[in-house]
C-alpha cells in the first residue's frame, strides 16, 4: 500500500510545483522495494491544469 500513498503524495508534490526529479526521490524512498515505474509514470503524466479550479 505504501506505493499508492506515494503516488498520491506525488500528485499531491506536483501540484505544490515541485521538481519531478525531487518527486520520484521522495516516492521511492517513501515505497522502497514496492516502487512501481508504473506509478511514477502516472505521476509525470498526472494534469495539475485539470485538477485546479
Amino acid at each position: 500500500m505504501q506505493h499508492r500513498t506515494g503516488c498520491l503524495v506525488g500528485c499531491l508534490r506536483k501540484m505544490q510545483r515541485w521538481y519531478l526529479s525531487s518527486i520520484f526521490d521522495e516516492y521511492q524512498r517513501f515505497a522502497g522495494a514496492k516502487a512501481r515505474v508504473s506509478d511514477q509514470r502516472f505521476i509525470e503524466r498526472f494534469d495539475v491544469s485539470s485538477s485546479r479550479r
